[in-house]
């Protein structure tokens, strides 16, 4: 009976202790440890860190790599190639149709290449835009030649230079002197006898003469685009084989071949120029 009594009571003290313990105790040992976590300042400095990366002063210099020089390299080798091209069209165009057949023979281009210079030959000055289109087409398909050959015999045509054009082109002094290389669109036929003959053969004629009304009539044609400077250099080739003297049979045989050679220069020429007066002319 007296146990049954006494439990309750002891029950009651035993709680009471426990009760009291854990209120004593500190309140950072009743709590749970907190998750570790990254300190601030840690913080701070990573995340300055990474927004310094992407940050780039205004005049800074933006990172490259080879392959990013090689690239602009290159493309800045493709415009000067495509200008360099372009201005050997120009050359070209102011060359005469055989010094141009010439070239092109040399540096195997095709018709394709001739026609297209026969175009924008044909153009008068005043059609700047259509020139432009055009010879811009013409540097394109000039863009694969040798350059260094190209140069050469450009520079060898403008100067005149015989002995490294008969280099470049394989070509004897005879055949480069008659200009007789490969027939254009201007040539063919022009052995037929046409409307054009009778005043092809009064300019030539005048020309060697130096008949000043022809001479002034044919520098004067309107309508279409010739080289002059060719013109009086065929004039000039004929006149001074005409005025060679033969000391004996076999030097006078050449004299002769020579001006034949330079007289069917000069009427080729001047056929060609014929053919492409305009009608109304």
């Amino acid at each position: 009976m007296t146990q049954q009594l006494l439990r309750p009571l002891r029950q009651c003290l035993r709680f009471h202790y426990h009760s009291t313990y854990y209120l004593t105790l500190p309140l950072h040992l009743l709590t749970l440890p907190p998750k570790p976590t990254t300190p601030t300042s840690h913080r701070f400095s990573t995340s300055f860190a990474s927004s310094r990366r992407d940050l780039r002063l205004p005049n800074a210099p933006l990172p490259s790599t080879d392959s990013d020089t090689d690239y602009r390299k290159s493309r800045n080798q493709l415009k000067r190639e495509a200008k360099r091209a372009v201005k050997w069209g120009m050359d070209l165009a102011s060359f005469s149709v055989p010094q141009i057949k010439r070239i092109l023979r040399v540096v195997s281009l095709g018709p394709v290449v001739l026609e297209a210079l026969m175009l924008v030959k044909r153009l008068g000055p005043d059609v700047r835009e259509g020139r432009r289109r055009q010879f811009n087409y013409i540097g394109k398909l000039l863009r694969e030649v040798d350059p260094e050959l190209m140069d050469r015999l450009i520079k060898a045509t403008k100067d005149s230079d015989q002995k490294e054009l008969q280099a470049l082109t394989g070509l004897g002094s005879d055949d480069l002197d008659d200009d007789d290389v490969v027939e254009s669109e201007y040539e063919e036929g022009e052995e037929e006898s046409d409307g054009h003959d009778n005043q092809v053969t009064r300019w030539s004629d005048g020309l060697i003469n130096k008949d000043i009304e022809i001479t002034n009539e044919v520098y004067s044609v309107q309508g279409v685009e010739f080289d002059r400077q060719e013109l009086r250099k065929l004039v000039r080739r004929v006149q001074s084989s005409q005025e060679m003297e033969g000391g004996d049979e076999e030097e006078g045989k050449k004299i002769e071949s020579a001006t034949i050679g330079a007289k069917k220069a000069l009427t080729r020429f001047l056929r060609g120029l014929s053919k492409r007066i305009p009608n109304d002319y």
